[in-house]
């Protein structure tokens, strides 16, 4: 059954890809929790809480990205923990019938990347969506929710409540620590600064994504 779930979820794996595999295209993908277990996870592609109001994902999806990815979330999560906040992750690799799903529902290259041109970092497990949790791991507030296709999105705080300022100029810092990057029309939107070594994940790559509760 895990080979179904991955052919559903990859479909034809025959875009136009921009230029050649990285130097560590081969490097694995890892689960975020095994590599540090407080970061929070809460994929919501897997739930109906997101832009769609359906999972994209199979029940029991894990988050995952490339090794090093992993560890540079583990120095960020470092950096907040001092701080006495940390991490939750909305969203680490992403299938690619995944991503294209995203692009016909958005249609916008300002949010959404066009799965097609290769270079949606989600299916090269180089990006992750995340956002800010207080010391016990509640949601503390910030501009807005996942995929809000807004202004409210913005990389740069507009509004007036000196709070949302505070938490996401932590979140920025935190993650600018761990060399992440960001992206002006996503605040939650972080890359690998080294992403342009690796490729998109191949299917056999992914195969722990649908995680233990998914397809065998």
């Amino acid at each position: 059954m895990k080979a179904l779930w991955l052919a559903i979820l990859w479909g034809s794996m025959a875009p136009a890809i921009a230029g050649e595999p990285g130097s560590r295209a081969a490097e694995p993908l890892v689960e975020i929790s095994a590599v540090d277990p407080t970061i929070v996870i809460d994929l919501r592609y897997a739930t109906s809480r997101n832009v769609l109001g359906h999972p994209i994902y199979p029940a029991g999806a894990r988050a995952l990205v490339r090794e090093s990815v992993a560890d540079r979330l583990k120095m960020a999560q470092a950096y907040l923990h001092a701080r006495g906040y940390g991490l939750k992750i909305w969203d680490a690799f992403r299938p690619f019938n995944a991503q294209g799903a995203l692009w016909a529902f958005a249609k916008s290259t300002r949010y959404v990347a066009d799965p097609e041109n290769g270079h949606a970092l989600h299916t090269w497990g180089a990006a992750v969506d995340a956002t800010l949790v207080d010391g016990k791991g509640h949601d503390v507030p910030m501009p807005s929710d996942l995929d809000a296709f807004s202004a409210a999105a913005a990389l740069h705080y507009k509004g007036d409540d000196p709070t949302v300022r505070s938490d996401l100029d932590l979140l920025l810092h935190a993650m600018g620590a761990a060399g992440f990057k960001g992206m002006s029309s996503e605040w939650w939107h972080f890359v690998a600064p080294d992403w342009r070594e690796f490729a998109v994940v191949t299917p056999e790559q992914a195969r722990g994504f649908a995680g233990r509760g998914g397809a065998r």
